[in-house]
């Protein structure tokens, strides 16, 4: 992460097809207080590709995401 103090990320997924991606948010992620970590909170489920839940945590100013 650039920020090493950063209060929240976002949760993304892709919901577009074949080589255009298209970005949707669906939760966000926060630090945990007592140790290294985040705590995690999908307001979605994204739907499973090749049998596994798939999203990325990303800086909330980040407007483009590249994998």
């Amino acid at each position: 992460m650039k920020n090493e103090n950063t209060t929240r990320l976002e949760a993304l997924v892709n919901v577009g097809n074949g080589d255009k991606k298209i970005w949707r948010r669906i939760g966000v992620a926060f630090p945990l207080k007592n140790r290294e970590g985040f705590s995690v909170k999908l307001e979605l489920i994204p739907v499973p590709t090749g049998g596994a839940y798939e999203f990325i945590l990303v800086e909330p100013s980040s407007k483009e995401v590249e994998e």
